[in-house]
């Protein structure tokens, strides 16, 4: 009842955001407990946002706005019970830019640049229904191995070995780890993130700031694999390897192990 999901939007062009009209945002609503009925909503247009509700940013000097999503708030106006909403359930946003010139930014029209660390582009997001971990479980030193890892790419991924999970400020649910990627081409540093959603673990998405040129190579989630959150002795995650414009994609499951 009293959980939100928040970001501040600072909107970055070349005349700090006054050709920014419109910010619309889409929510949909996935209900994954076959128990209480079926809870699930179809994407509905949720905010429109408009000149009116942008402010100066005193730290960048760009327009944008802080917006806040009570968890309470949101059943409410999709229509959904919230004392039905079980772990593992969750909103899934959208969002869309409007400039003053009639073209609308999404996502799907954002290429890896924008998207990535260096912009942020954060135009869909997902609020998960989930089950706070303590912070003495999934972390520590893991050995990491392969379930799989497919024909397509440079044939490797992160390097195997052992690696140290640990947890994530500001988050119950996240653990994230140093490994390397591409030792075939002299290895580069990377973070891989994990999101632990009650009944299964997703990876999240990372730049791997390396590549044949732009967009970069990035890791993506892919099916999202069944975990018991109650036992840390392995770990079992499902990502894709996005290679941008080298030109694959290539799917991979990582296994972790927990050293004793």
């Amino acid at each position: 009842n009293t959980s939100a999901y928040q970001h501040i939007l600072d909107f970055r062009s070349e005349n700090g955001g006054e050709n920014v009209v419109e910010y619309r945002v889409f929510v949909s609503h996935v209900d994954n407990d076959d128990s209480n009925g079926d809870q699930s909503v179809d994407e509905q247009l949720y905010r429109t946002y408009t000149t009116s509700d942008f402010t100066v940013n005193p730290e960048t000097g760009n327009l944008g706005m802080t917006i806040n999503f009570p968890f309470a708030g949101i059943s409410d106006d999709l229509g959904i019970d919230i004392n039905a909403i079980s772990p593992g359930d969750f909103f899934q946003f959208r969002s869309e830019l409007i400039l003053d010139d009639d073209r609308v930014f999404s996502q799907s029209n954002t290429n890896a640049t924008i998207n990535g660390p260096a912009f942020g582009a954060l135009f869909n997001w997902r609020v998960n229904a989930t089950c706070p971990l303590p912070d003495d479980l999934f972390v520590g030193d893991y050995t990491l191995s392969y379930d799989l890892l497919d024909g397509n790419g440079f044939g490797e991924s992160l390097v195997p070995g052992t690696v140290t999970l640990r947890t994530v400020n500001g988050s119950t649910t996240l653990r994230e780890f140093d490994a390397v990627i591409l030792d075939v081409f002299g290895g580069f540093a990377v973070t891989p993130r994990m999101d632990f959603i009650c009944e299964i673990v997703a990876m999240q998405t990372v730049n791997c700031n390396v590549g044949c040129g732009s967009p970069n190579i990035f890791i993506r989630p892919a099916d999202d694999a069944p975990q018991d959150i109650t036992d840390d002795s392995v770990i079992v995650v499902n990502y894709t390897e996005d290679g941008g414009a080298c030109g694959y994609s290539a799917l991979r499951t990582m296994r972790l192990v927990k050293n004793n």
